[in-house]
């Protein structure tokens, strides 16, 4: 990560990107966190972006210390989709597909609190892209 510039609380950033063309966004850090996976020997970091124009920027890095892996994901929503941009391939995906999926990867199933939860996350999804 490169931080070019930097004015009224955003910066400007380049983050490369190993899969894709390295993304240049203008943007605040709203979370980052790391972890340590013992058995891989990987230092996974992970950081989530919001930028000027409402759009979400979610940075991986993985390294075992020799090889580094980075990816970059950009993503944002119109209307009833959620747009995915890889720097290689922009996929739009229906919002309530999406959290379907999710619920499932997660193992939640309809007796948990799944439906208010992913209700809450479209909703928030939708407002924080305006």
């Amino acid at each position: 990560m490169t931080v070019l510039s930097e004015s009224n609380g955003m910066r400007t950033f380049m983050l490369p990107n190993d899969i894709g063309a390295d993304l240049e966004f203008t943007g605040v850090l709203c979370s980052e966190n790391s972890y340590h996976d013992h058995e891989a020997g990987t230092i996974t970091k992970q950081r989530l972006y919001l930028t000027d124009t409402k759009e979400q920027v979610y940075s991986v890095v993985v390294s075992d210390g020799v090889n580094k892996d980075q990816r970059v994901y950009k993503m944002r929503v119109e209307k009833d989709q959620c747009r995915i941009d890889n720097g290689l391939f922009d996929v739009a995906l229906d919002i309530q597909l999406l959290a379907s999926v999710v619920r499932d990867l997660c193992g939640l199933d309809s007796a948990s609190h799944a439906d208010d939860f992913f209700s809450t996350m479209v909703e928030t999804l939708q407002a924080a892209n305006g």
